[in-house]
């Protein structure tokens, strides 16, 4: 465990890149095991991190224009090709054994919460690109304004019938997420000062914020489901998400990241990083590098699992979904269709050793 602030270093923090990880297993296993015990304690966070996570790690060098040039190609160029493929997908299977529900396609166009199986996390990707460019816009305003615009969708989400979620793309959503890659990134900004520069060092403040927040959910404060516009009670849920997500990347950037040898901030140089750590980077990052190949594809391959194979033990599912997808990924970055499939440029693969951004607790990206 490190027992000094964290400094900005070039080697990356593979207890937050394990953390996204997680990320995107949390969402997999969600849209596996739908009725899983305890669902209220995965729900309460599996959302809000993502775009608390995007937020921590929100550019301050770029203008709009280029955010919106760089959410374009990293995550509506990959939209745009995934809608094509799985409705491919969905025509395909129409006449077999397995045909898909009745208007899938044109839900999945509309987006939202009329998005299904395969689409089911389309409507996260759609959010995440225009709160990234809500975000950019208020952060060049007054801080209240953001506030004033976050607090606003949290309200318009309470409206009855989850009228928001039905909202083409899920736009009426946007507000609301936004707010929660607000919270991200002035906590990613507190932490690179000189004040917060000492909080890492003091793991506890994680483990306090994980017990406040889950404490909260098993005393009865309502868990969230965003897709629906369910963001429990107004403010109260939002803020124990926020809570949790906190104590997440506390203790994940400082405990679990010396448990998996990752650089400590006494020592930049990764050239000093223990073998276990350089192991266990590599292995991590690849898996990091195809979060948007798994969000997408995720869908499908647990549809077909359970059709073509009756495999129904949610656990099992998840395991072989994962396992799957995160291959495919890893084969798929290393080919032309990076970009399309995956927002990622072949040129952008990382490499060991070399100074990254996105995965750095103390760096800006």
């Amino acid at each position: 465990m490190t027992t000094s602030a964290l400094r900005p270093v070039r080697a990356r923090n593979l207890g937050i890149d394990l953390l996204r990880v997680i990320s995107v297993a949390a969402v997999v296993i969600g849209h596996a095991w739908s009725g899983m015990p305890g669902a209220e304690y995965l729900q309460i966070w599996r959302m809000p991190l993502f775009f608390f996570l995007a937020g921590f790690f929100f550019s301050t060098s770029r203008s709009l224009t280029g955010e919106l040039q760089a959410r374009s190609k990293s995550l509506a160029l990959p939209y745009l090709v995934w809608l094509l493929l799985l409705s491919s997908a969905v025509l395909a299977m129409a006449h077999t054994p397995w045909p898909f529900e009745p208007g899938t396609i044109s839900g999945a166009f509309i987006g939202g919460a009329r998005t299904d199986m395969p689409f089911l996390a389309f409507w996260f990707i759609s959010v995440l690109f225009f709160a990234a460019l809500l975000l950019r816009a208020v952060l060049a305003l007054p801080w209240w304004v953001g506030v004033l615009v976050g607090v606003s969708g949290l309200a318009l989400a309470q409206l009855p019938d989850s009228a928001m979620a039905y909202t083409p793309l899920g736009i009426g959503l946007v507000p609301a997420c936004m707010a929660f890659m607000l919270a991200g990134h002035w906590f990613g900004r507190f932490m690179r000062s000189p004040r917060g520069q000492g909080l890492p060092a003091k793991p506890w403040w994680g483990l306090l914020c994980l017990g406040i927040g889950f404490g909260a959910v098993a005393s009865g404060v309502p868990t969230m489901n965003i897709k629906w516009s369910g963001f429990g009670t107004f403010l109260l849920s939002p803020a124990v998400s926020v809570l949790i997500s906190t104590g997440l990347v506390l203790i994940f950037s400082t405990v679990v990241n010396a448990l998996l040898g990752g650089p400590q901030p006494q020592r930049a140089d990764p050239s000093h990083q223990p073998r276990r750590g350089r192991v266990l980077g590599l292995v991590i990052s690849e898996l990091v590098q195809t979060a948007t190949f798994v969000v997408f594809s995720h869908a499908l391959v647990l549809y077909l699992l359970l059709r073509l194979f009756d495999l129904e033990n949610p656990v099992l599912r998840t395991v072989i979904a994962l396992g799957i997808c995160w291959a495919l990924g890893t084969i798929v970055n290393r080919t032309p269709l990076a970009l399309p499939l995956n927002g990622l440029p072949r040129s952008a693969l990382r490499r060991p050793g070399a100074a990254q951004t996105g995965g750095k607790i103390a760096s800006k990206t």
